[in-house]
């Protein structure tokens, strides 16, 4: 079970019929109301993923279950990456978490590529555009719910009917390690530790303890994503065809 969280009046109406399935989409970081069939396994890192649409907004939801994938999610930030062309290219898209320097923020979520504009920042609970919701379930398994509208992603929507399209996430490579070595004035290494913080976790859906037997109400000292890691950058890519 999920705990509360502030997504609850997010509500995105759209009970809609695809491929015999009727979803009710609630933007609130609980992905239950997403038929089981829906999802689709990526055997490297064991994310499920599901997209869906209506006439107006794209779905997107995303679990992920192992630990060390969750800690590079949230110390390096994720990519989503839509391209209309089906090309898997990555002109346009959402950052999240953002990382800023030291600090992961999940109450933010940078958008790029859309109508050419440069980058920018916005609240991940911003009305009339792309928003987030993000939560750990009592079995400490990470979900995140997208919703996007479809007019951000293409201003005339009559093209993006019966349309294929391009949709990846990438979680770059986490490149702090353990100890960070740097070379003093006397020429004797010395070690330096190095680590990312997280902020703005929505209230109660905080990550979950090292070795968490049920829910915690926040992240305690022994917090896996305060921890660094080093890995590799992994991607995942889908082809979906729009259709309303």
């Amino acid at each position: 079970m999920l705990a509360n969280s502030n997504y609850s009046h997010l509500k995105f109406s759209s009970s809609f019929q695809r491929d015999t399935t009727i979803i009710s989409h609630l933007l609130d970081g609980n992905t239950a109301e997403w038929p089981p069939e829906k999802f689709v396994t990526d055997k490297a890192t064991k994310m499920d993923y599901a997209i869906d649409n209506d006439s107006q907004t794209l779905f997107l939801a995303i679990n992920i279950p192992e630990k060390s994938i969750q800690k590079k999610v949230m110390q390096e930030g994720m990519n989503l990456y839509i391209d209309t062309k089906a090309k898997k290219k990555e002109n346009k898209g959402i950052e999240f978490p953002v990382k800023m320097e030291n600090i992961s923020s999940t109450e933010n979520m940078k958008l790029f590529g859309f109508d050419n504009a440069e980058p920018f920042i916005q609240n991940i609970k911003t009305e009339g555009t792309a928003n987030i919701a993000i939560a750990w379930d009592s079995s400490s398994i990470l979900h995140i719910e997208y919703s996007i509208p479809l007019k951000i992603i293409e201003k005339d929507l009559s093209e993006l009917n019966n349309k294929k399209i391009s949709i990846g996430w990438k979680i770059e490579e986490n490149k702090m390690t353990n100890s960070n070595t740097i070379q003093s004035s006397n020429n004797t290494t010395q070690s330096v530790s190095t680590s990312t913080r997280l902020v703005g976790v929505p209230a109660g859906s905080k990550p979950p303890p090292a070795n968490p037997p049920i829910r915690s109400s926040g992240p305690s000292q022994n917090d896996p994503f305060a921890q660094p890691s080093t890995g590799k950058t992994q991607s995942i890519w889908a082809t979906y065809i729009i259709e309303f």
